[in-house]
């Protein structure tokens, strides 16, 4: 990515079609983003800087604004709103990558590749700290204990996951409440905040969080299968973490449910063992047994939640850019 050139302007021919509709809202917050990740300190910044270049497609700051344009009037609140909330997602990211030792995001070095885990974690806490802040500048709390609830769910699903390396008797229903707490949290965040800051009634707000949190477990879905199934330099970040994590995403789940005593034994000592070549191996036996397949009708039966939920709103240009976004999500390949 080109400094200066904002991720979502270089993103795909899908998602510029849905940026189209909140271009000025999106620069706003491109503005607004530079403003908070610049410090006085020379290192700070830095990392500052490099963690800026590392951010995804902006897909949750759009939320927030399509679901403000959707249900009433979009706001300055919701461009502050849709920073902090970018800043949350940026420091899930920086943590993740610690957590996953990755070494490449957006075809760039890793934080932790380029400095370590010590400067990792904390310029991830600060701008968690610095999210809290921002949400916290707004006249009413709501914003902010909106983004703090999330934020804990989001810690408590990737604690969840730990909890379950390496054990692949896991069940389907245990991991789609993992993959709603660590990642659809934020996004049903996204969805009750725009509505309720642009004037929404609560149970349409609520609309709102339920098309978060379907299109965030899709979102979830989709990247699990890109870790196994994607490629490198498209994703532009390191893949086959899961794997080696040891972590039952729902491909694996599926996986192990279609097998026999013998064969299921056999891939769990694979997936256990991680011998030469075992990525290729688990590969062969996904499609095999239709579980990758599968799995992506999971995915493509959240995204049809998501959108069921756009029928009870009212129907503009905002909501068929959530639409758009929707599928988006479940046919992305990065």
């Amino acid at each position: 990515m080109s400094p200066g050139v904002p991720n979502w302007a270089t993103a795909s021919d899908e998602l510029r079609q849905v940026y189209a509709v909140i271009e000025g809202e999106m620069e706003e917050i491109e503005d607004a983003l530079r403003r908070e990740l610049k410090s006085n300190c020379q290192f700070i910044d830095r990392m500052l800087k490099h963690g800026f270049q590392l951010g995804g497609k902006r897909l949750r700051p759009a939320l927030v604004v399509l679901a403000g344009k959707v249900g009433g009037q979009v706001s300055p609140d919701h461009i502050t709103i849709a920073t902090a909330i970018e800043l949350v997602h940026t420091a899930s990211l920086i943590h993740d990558d610690v957590l996953d030792e990755a070494v490449i995001r957006r075809h760039l070095d890793t934080v932790n590749a380029r400095w370590d885990n010590e400067a990792s974690v904390l310029l991830g806490d600060y701008l968690l700290a610095r999210a809290i802040c921002l949400a916290g500048s707004l006249d009413t709390m709501d914003a902010c204990r909106e983004i703090a609830k999330a934020s804990h769910h989001m810690c408590h699903g990737e604690l969840r996951q730990i909890a379950t390396r390496g054990q692949y008797e896991l069940e389907e229903n245990e991991y789609l409440n993992i993959i709603s707490e660590k990642t659809a949290s934020l996004y049903a965040a996204c969805g009750r905040l725009g509505a309720r800051y642009a004037g929404a009634e609560p149970d349409v707000c609520e609309l709102f969080a339920r098309f978060g949190i379907n299109l965030g477990i899709a979102f979830q879905i989709v990247d699990d299968i890109l870790d196994i199934w994607g490629d490198e330099g498209k994703m532009g970040k390191s893949l086959g973490t899961d794997l080696d994590k040891q972590k039952p995403t729902l491909p694996l789940i599926y996986l192990l449910e279609s097998l026999g005593e013998s064969d299921r034994t056999e891939v769990v000592a694979t997936l256990r063992d991680h011998r030469d070549g075992f990525r290729n191996t688990v590969r062969r036996w996904l499609v095999q047994t239709d579980a990758m397949a599968r799995a992506e009708r999971k995915a493509q039966s959240y995204v049809r939640r998501a959108m069921e939920v756009l029928e009870s709103l009212p129907q503009n240009s905002a909501t068929a850019a959530l639409r758009q976004l929707a599928e988006f999500v479940c046919h992305r390949e990065q």
